[in-house]
């Protein structure tokens, strides 16, 4: 009655049967792993557009106003506007690329956990095969309890909730339209006279 009666015969069929489940489980890893990257790239894509958008709105503005330099009525207005402008561009660079940086750590930092978990079933998988293979029978117990806590393992990482706020990130948003207003009403009134 020891531990000898956990195990089971493996036939042709049971080990079909187990290899049909390591497959299921490495076409699931791929796709995963294919997501993260997916992801990754689209992250670093949306961002680079994004950043390029705004900073080339802003330029046009800030560009305009040195165009008709020569139409300048009121200096310091033009300056002030001009710098809440240039500030604008370089507040929403340092913005984006600290937004871009702690999402692409977050989804790096994701990616190499399920990762982790991934490679113990994978490994997990690549021995009970081999043993069964070599001795022709298999204890379930033992196999289901070491399955069912790695299991557990994904199950636990991908049910973590992110607690990121997307709020406090678009916050910056309102920030360079502010600056981008604020610029371009000075640099319109630099043009009217006193």
């Amino acid at each position: 009655m020891g531990k000898e009666n956990t195990y089971i015969q493996m036939t042709d069929e049971n080990i079909e049967i187990l290899q049909k489940m390591s497959s299921d489980f490495h076409r699931l890893y791929a796709e995963a792993m294919k997501e993260y990257g997916e992801k990754e790239l689209k992250l670093i894509d949306d961002t680079l557009n994004f950043a390029y958008r705004m900073i080339q709105v802003i330029g046009l503005v800030a560009g305009f106003g040195f165009t008709a330099l020569g139409l300048v009525k009121q200096i310091n207005l033009f300056i002030l506007g001009e710098f809440f402008l240039l500030s604008s561009i370089v507040y929403g660079i340092y913005q984006i690329k600290k937004i871009y940086t702690s999402n692409l750590t977050s989804i790096q930092k994701s990616s190499h956990n399920s990762s982790k978990v991934f490679q113990e079933k994978s490994q997990f998988f690549q021995e009970a095969i081999s043993r069964v293979l070599q001795e022709r029978k298999l204890d379930m117990i033992d196999f289901q309890s070491k399955l069912n806590v790695i299991d557990r393992k994904l199950l636990n990482l991908f049910s973590k909730k992110q607690s990121r706020s997307l709020k406090d990130e678009g916050e910056f948003l309102n920030v360079i339209i502010f600056f981008l207003v604020t610029g371009s009403i000075l640099l319109l009134l630099s043009f009217l006279s006193k």
